[in-house]
Protein backbone atom coordinates (compact mmCIF):
# COMPACT_ATOMS: atom_id res chain seq x y z
CA UNK A 1 0.00 0.00 0.00
CA UNK A 2 2.86 2.33 0.17
CA UNK A 3 3.41 2.62 -3.46
CA UNK A 4 -0.29 3.23 -4.11
CA UNK A 5 0.65 7.64 -3.02
CA UNK A 6 3.61 7.77 -4.72
CA UNK A 7 1.90 5.69 -8.21
CA UNK A 8 -1.11 8.58 -7.91
CA UNK A 9 1.55 11.52 -7.73
CA UNK A 10 3.54 9.96 -10.68
CA UNK A 11 0.46 9.94 -12.39
CA UNK A 12 -0.98 13.47 -11.71
CA UNK A 13 2.49 15.29 -12.38
CA UNK A 14 2.78 12.67 -15.76
CA UNK A 15 -0.91 14.38 -16.62
CA UNK A 16 -0.37 18.00 -18.54
CA UNK A 17 -1.26 20.71 -16.76
CA UNK A 18 -4.20 22.69 -18.91
CA UNK A 19 -5.13 26.13 -17.24
CA UNK A 20 -5.92 29.66 -18.97
CA UNK A 21 -3.20 30.35 -21.61
CA UNK A 22 -3.51 33.29 -23.81
CA UNK A 23 -2.17 32.51 -27.07
CA UNK A 24 -0.85 36.11 -29.05
CA UNK A 25 -2.00 36.45 -32.44
CA UNK A 26 -2.47 39.15 -35.17
CA UNK A 27 -5.09 40.70 -35.81
CA UNK A 28 -8.11 38.97 -37.72
CA UNK A 29 -11.29 39.24 -39.49
CA UNK A 30 -12.86 35.68 -39.31
CA UNK A 31 -12.56 32.35 -37.39
CA UNK A 32 -12.30 29.11 -38.41
CA UNK A 33 -12.73 26.13 -35.91
CA UNK A 34 -11.18 22.58 -37.34
CA UNK A 35 -11.89 19.02 -35.75
CA UNK A 36 -14.00 19.78 -32.52
CA UNK A 37 -13.71 22.28 -29.12
CA UNK A 38 -16.10 25.00 -28.38
CA UNK A 39 -15.22 28.80 -29.32
CA UNK A 40 -17.22 31.32 -27.13
CA UNK A 41 -16.79 35.02 -28.45
CA UNK A 42 -17.40 37.80 -26.18
CA UNK A 43 -17.15 41.27 -26.36
CA UNK A 44 -13.73 43.40 -25.34
CA UNK A 45 -11.83 46.37 -26.35
CA UNK A 46 -9.45 44.48 -28.72
CA UNK A 47 -9.01 41.10 -29.77
CA UNK A 48 -7.42 38.43 -27.61
CA UNK A 49 -7.60 34.86 -27.52
CA UNK A 50 -7.38 32.53 -24.72
CA UNK A 51 -7.18 28.82 -24.36
CA UNK A 52 -9.69 28.13 -21.23
CA UNK A 53 -9.22 24.37 -21.06
CA UNK A 54 -6.65 22.51 -23.51
CA UNK A 55 -3.04 23.44 -24.21
CA UNK A 56 -1.41 25.26 -27.14
CA UNK A 57 1.14 22.11 -27.39
CA UNK A 58 -1.45 20.72 -28.48
CA UNK A 59 -4.11 23.07 -30.24
CA UNK A 60 -2.68 25.12 -33.32
CA UNK A 61 -3.74 28.45 -33.74
CA UNK A 62 -2.36 30.92 -36.40
CA UNK A 63 -4.08 33.74 -39.03
CA UNK A 64 -3.75 33.07 -42.49
CA UNK A 65 -3.41 35.57 -45.15
CA UNK A 66 -7.20 36.66 -45.65
CA UNK A 67 -7.41 37.47 -42.09
CA UNK A 68 -8.85 33.74 -41.09
CA UNK A 69 -7.88 33.02 -37.25
CA UNK A 70 -7.48 29.21 -37.96
CA UNK A 71 -7.77 26.90 -35.18
CA UNK A 72 -6.81 23.03 -35.24
CA UNK A 73 -8.26 21.47 -32.41
CA UNK A 74 -5.78 18.42 -31.68
CA UNK A 75 -2.59 17.53 -33.54
CA UNK A 76 -1.03 14.04 -33.70
CA UNK A 77 -0.02 14.14 -29.96
CA UNK A 78 -2.92 15.16 -28.85
CA UNK A 79 -4.31 12.93 -25.88
CA UNK A 80 -7.46 11.03 -25.24
CA UNK A 81 -9.87 12.85 -23.84
CA UNK A 82 -8.61 15.92 -25.15
CA UNK A 83 -10.95 18.96 -24.65
CA UNK A 84 -10.46 22.54 -25.90
CA UNK A 85 -12.63 25.67 -25.12
CA UNK A 86 -11.31 28.93 -26.51
CA UNK A 87 -12.61 32.52 -25.87
CA UNK A 88 -11.98 35.23 -28.00
CA UNK A 89 -12.57 38.39 -27.15
CA UNK A 90 -13.51 41.29 -30.06
CA UNK A 91 -15.02 44.69 -30.06
CA UNK A 92 -17.20 42.84 -32.92
CA UNK A 93 -17.84 39.57 -33.69
CA UNK A 94 -15.85 37.89 -36.60
CA UNK A 95 -17.24 36.07 -39.00
CA UNK A 96 -17.64 32.69 -38.38
CA UNK A 97 -16.94 28.90 -39.36
CA UNK A 98 -16.80 25.02 -38.38
CA UNK A 99 -15.50 22.64 -40.34
CA UNK A 100 -15.36 19.10 -38.83
CA UNK A 101 -17.57 19.52 -35.57
CA UNK A 102 -17.62 21.74 -32.70
CA UNK A 103 -19.68 24.67 -31.35
CA UNK A 104 -18.70 28.44 -31.45
CA UNK A 105 -21.21 30.85 -29.75
CA UNK A 106 -21.12 34.81 -29.01
CA UNK A 107 -22.14 36.29 -25.39
CA UNK A 108 -24.42 38.88 -25.29
CA UNK A 109 -23.19 42.95 -25.13
CA UNK A 110 -22.16 43.58 -29.10
CA UNK A 111 -23.10 46.30 -30.42
CA UNK A 112 -25.13 45.74 -34.30
CA UNK A 113 -23.05 45.50 -36.88
CA UNK A 114 -23.62 45.55 -41.04
CA UNK A 115 -23.01 42.12 -41.96
CA UNK A 116 -22.20 38.62 -40.28
CA UNK A 117 -20.85 35.26 -42.20
CA UNK A 118 -21.29 31.91 -40.85
CA UNK A 119 -20.69 28.55 -41.78
CA UNK A 120 -20.47 24.67 -40.94
CA UNK A 121 -18.88 21.86 -43.43
CA UNK A 122 -19.11 18.87 -41.86
CA UNK A 123 -20.90 19.18 -38.86
CA UNK A 124 -21.44 22.13 -35.70
CA UNK A 125 -23.16 24.12 -34.04
CA UNK A 126 -22.96 28.13 -34.08
CA UNK A 127 -25.00 30.31 -32.09
CA UNK A 128 -24.80 33.97 -33.23
CA UNK A 129 -27.47 35.25 -31.82
CA UNK A 130 -26.21 37.77 -29.08
CA UNK A 131 -25.27 39.86 -32.26
CA UNK A 132 -27.74 41.76 -34.67
CA UNK A 133 -26.78 42.44 -38.27
CA UNK A 134 -28.13 44.48 -41.17
CA UNK A 135 -26.92 41.79 -43.19
CA UNK A 136 -26.39 37.58 -42.78
CA UNK A 137 -25.10 35.18 -44.96
CA UNK A 138 -25.58 31.69 -43.47
CA UNK A 139 -24.25 28.33 -45.07
CA UNK A 140 -24.48 24.70 -43.87
CA UNK A 141 -23.12 21.76 -45.77
CA UNK A 142 -23.18 18.07 -44.25
CA UNK A 143 -24.94 18.65 -41.21
CA UNK A 144 -25.04 21.17 -38.50
CA UNK A 145 -27.36 23.99 -36.87
CA UNK A 146 -26.74 27.83 -37.27
CA UNK A 147 -29.06 30.51 -34.99
CA UNK A 148 -28.71 33.81 -36.05
CA UNK A 149 -30.19 37.41 -35.84
CA UNK A 150 -30.71 39.29 -39.26
CA UNK A 151 -32.36 43.05 -39.50
CA UNK A 152 -32.40 43.21 -43.24
CA UNK A 153 -31.24 40.86 -45.25
CA UNK A 154 -30.62 36.74 -44.33
CA UNK A 155 -29.04 34.84 -47.50
CA UNK A 156 -28.88 31.19 -46.13
CA UNK A 157 -27.87 28.06 -47.86
CA UNK A 158 -28.64 24.34 -46.48
CA UNK A 159 -26.86 21.29 -48.77
CA UNK A 160 -26.81 18.05 -47.48
CA UNK A 161 -28.25 18.25 -44.14
CA UNK A 162 -28.63 20.86 -41.51
CA UNK A 163 -30.72 23.85 -40.02
CA UNK A 164 -30.75 27.58 -40.16
CA UNK A 165 -33.11 29.05 -37.41
CA UNK A 166 -33.01 33.00 -37.69
CA UNK A 167 -34.36 35.74 -35.66
CA UNK A 168 -35.24 39.16 -37.05
CA UNK A 169 -37.61 39.90 -40.08
CA UNK A 170 -35.18 40.21 -42.62
CA UNK A 171 -35.90 39.93 -46.50
CA UNK A 172 -35.01 35.75 -47.11
CA UNK A 173 -33.25 34.43 -49.64
CA UNK A 174 -32.62 30.59 -49.17
CA UNK A 175 -31.60 27.79 -50.94
CA UNK A 176 -31.73 23.89 -50.01
CA UNK A 177 -30.58 20.98 -51.71
CA UNK A 178 -31.03 17.35 -49.99
CA UNK A 179 -32.43 17.98 -46.98
CA UNK A 180 -32.69 20.26 -43.96
CA UNK A 181 -34.30 23.81 -43.33
CA UNK A 182 -34.39 27.64 -43.16
CA UNK A 183 -36.44 28.63 -40.17
CA UNK A 184 -37.66 31.34 -38.18
CA UNK A 185 -36.82 30.63 -34.88
CA UNK A 186 -38.93 30.76 -31.90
Amino acid sequence: MRFLPAAVAAVAFAAPAFGAEVVPVPQFRSVQLQGGGVVTVVPGPTERVTIVEGSSQYTRMRVEREGRLRIDTCDVRCPQMYRLRVEIQSPFVPDLAINGGGVIETKGGFRSQSSLSVAINGGGHIDARAVEASSVSAAVHGGGRILVRARSNLSAAVNGGGLVNFWGNPSLSTAVHGGGAVLRGS
